[in-house]
């Protein structure tokens, strides 16, 4: 059985839809700059999304915007002679969501996250002087994030900005490049693992849980100024089928995104990345969607 089959696509938009970002790029936000430095990034993004009516059921479709803003604050280091970096991520949420006469929205700080990066190979630790000469080249590296259950949340609400819940997410990335930092093709290989929300109480529930996500991204990236380049992005997203009282609630990803973007060297050590992306493969049940998100990034 299933919970009230309205409240359905608030649980998906709270545990779904509002994923830990993959934090795609990443890698190379923390390599643009030299050890002992601060980075600070301000990320935004808009996502729409449309989820068709069930066959089954006489109701409209459920349509969902967020608005996402977040601020990371990360102090690069020398591990052993790689770069690395370790972030404090502090988010914030705004969410509305509508289908025939029923409207509900909320908003506020999400949940708190930390990152920890480090270069496997082809990223040394470089001073200032160094990185001036530098020259881009083939790395790997190693990502772990870890979301804490610190944010504003209801336990009788479907819809919060925050999951209230311990997150795990690794990443292992490949970045290649022919031509010196030119062009770049890229993979991540990101899973995430949620513990149980022991909070839920909507509906008479008592607690919800969520599938592990894993996520397998594909970037291919080109300067056409050394201020200006151009990428192409996929997103392949599979698992993370949520649970209340422990029945499953066949939502399971199985969905295709695609995207672009472009960034802009604006200043010293300072740039503009704005990106466009829409599902484009996924199971009938699940959301039309598209996002578009611009991140700030400047070190000091």
């Amino acid at each position: 059985m299933y919970i009230y089959p309205k409240l359905y696509p608030l649980v998906y938009i709270t545990v779904v839809f509002l994923p830990i970002t993959a934090f795609c790029g990443s890698a190379r936000d923390y390599l643009n700059a030299p050890i002992d430095a601060w980075l600070g990034f301000y990320n935004a993004g808009y996502s729409s999304s449309v989820t068709p009516e069930d066959g089954m059921d006489i109701t409209s479709d459920v349509r969902a915007n967020v608005l996402s803003q977040s601020f990371m604050l990360t102090r690069t280091m020398d591990y052993w002679g790689r770069t690395g970096g370790l972030s404090l991520i502090l988010p914030y949420r705004y969410v509305e969501t509508h289908f025939g006469d029923f409207r509900a929205s909320t908003r506020g700080i999400s949940d708190i996250g930390m990152l920890w990066q480090i270069n496997l190979f082809g990223g040394p630790a470089l001073s200032r002087e160094q990185f001036r000469s530098f020259i881009p080249e083939t790395f790997s590296s190693f990502h772990f994030y870890l979301g804490t259950p610190l944010g504003e949340y209801d336990v009788h609400s479907a819809l919060n900005p925050s999951s209230t819940r311990w997150v795990f997410s690794p990443t292992v990335n490949y970045s290649y490049t022919p031509d010196q930092g030119w062009t770049w093709l890229e993979t991540y290989i990101t899973t995430t693992v949620f513990t149980t929300n022991d909070n839920y109480q909507v509906a008479g529930a008592s607690k919800l849980g969520q599938d592990p996500l894993v996520i397998i991204e594909g970037h291919a990236s080109r300067n056409i100024t050394p201020e200006i380049w151009l990428s192409l992005d996929s997103y392949y997203n599979v698992g993370s089928e949520t649970h209340i009282d422990n029945i499953a609630q066949d939502n399971a990803a199985n969905t295709l995104r695609l995207g672009t973007g472009i960034g802009i060297r604006v200043w010293g050590g300072g740039d503009i990345i704005v990106n466009y992306e829409r599902v484009v493969a996924k199971p009938s049940q699940q959301p039309e969607s598209q996002t578009i998100r611009m991140t700030l990034r400047q070190f000091w």
